[in-house]
Parts: C-alpha cells; sequence; structure tokens
C-alpha cells in the first residue's frame, strides 16, 4: 500500500492546486456577478468548466488506485486506505494532512458555487420581473412549459408604446 501513497501524494497535490484554483475562480465569478461582467463572467466559466474536467480526472484517478488496493472507489474509500496506513509515517502524516485540505478547500467551493448559483437565480428573477413589466405580463399571468420552461402569460396591457 505504501508504494501507491507516494502516488496518491502526486494526485493529492495536483488535486489542491486545481482546487486552489477552483476557489479563485469562484471568487472571481462572484465579483463579476456582482458587478455584472458578462464578459468576464463568459471567461471564468469556460476556465471553470475546463478545470472541472481536470478535477473530475484527479478524482477518478484517485478513486481508481484506491479501488485498487481494495477499498470503494469514493471519498469514504480513500479515507478509509489512509486510515490503514502507519500512523506514524511522515508519508502518511503528510497524506492526511493534504487530504483534509482536500477536504476543506472542495466544502468551500461547493459552498461558493452554490452562493454564486443563488445570486444568478436572483438575478434571473430580477430579469424575468423586469421583461414581465415591459410585456405587460404580471408574475401570476407567467406559466411553465412542458419542457418545465418559463413563458410568460398573454399581455393585457403595453408598459409602453413606439
Amino acid at each position: 500500500m505504501i508504494a501507491h501513497g507516494q502516488d496518491l501524494h502526486d494526485l493529492f497535490s495536483q488535486t489542491l492546486d486545481g482546487l486552489g484554483e477552483m476557489s479563485r475562480l469562484l471568487e472571481e465569478e462572484a465579483r463579476s456577478l456582482a458587478a455584472r461582467d458578462t464578459e468576464a463572467l463568459e471567461l471564468t466559466a469556460s476556465k471553470k468548466q475546463k478545470l472541472a474536467f481536470l478535477l473530475n480526472d484527479l478524482a477518478a484517478r484517485q478513486n481508481h488506485l484506491v479501488r485498487a488496493c481494495g477499498f470503494q472507489g469514493n471519498e469514504g474509500g480513500v479515507a478509509a486506505f489512509l486510515d490503514r496506513l502507519d500512523p506514524e509515517s511522515p508519508q502518511t502524516r503528510a497524506l492526511l494532512a493534504e487530504w483534509r485540505e482536500i477536504v476543506r478547500l472542495g466544502s468551500a467551493c461547493r459552498k461558493q458555487n452554490e452562493l454564486n448559483g443563488a445570486y444568478i437565480a436572483l438575478l434571473q428573477r430580477h430579469i424575468d420581473s423586469s421583461l414581465n413589466f415591459l410585456y405587460g405580463a404580471s408574475s401570476a399571468d407567467a406559466t411553465y412549459g412542458p419542457d418545465g420552461s418559463r413563458r410568460r402569460g398573454e399581455t393585457s396591457r403595453q408598459s409602453f408604446s413606439a
């Protein structure tokens, strides 16, 4: 198992680098949302998507490694693998510290992503409300189509004329 420790260390190091970058991108996304900077948002979204693919690949490789050692290929399997290593070994202590940081950073990234998503939903509701006002439809008139997309009701009045 110790032979896999170095492989896991390499994967953990790459994962930590990736999560650090993802955290930075999520903070950048939050600033872009607050500034309503669509160009910056598009650029950040593209970078996030590429980084998410990399992080997913690293997680799959970590899971494959621990499965090869007889553990489940998930977060719990990685933790179980680490629990089986010699706790007095400096390599084990380093792996445990890296794993704790991965879990902490992963959780922080999920939380920031959820906050950004909630802010996007709030902005979308604001835009929908503004469009409903411009089209003369009330929010109560908005309906959902068969595909779940929101449609505006019939307009009974106009807010403006040209």
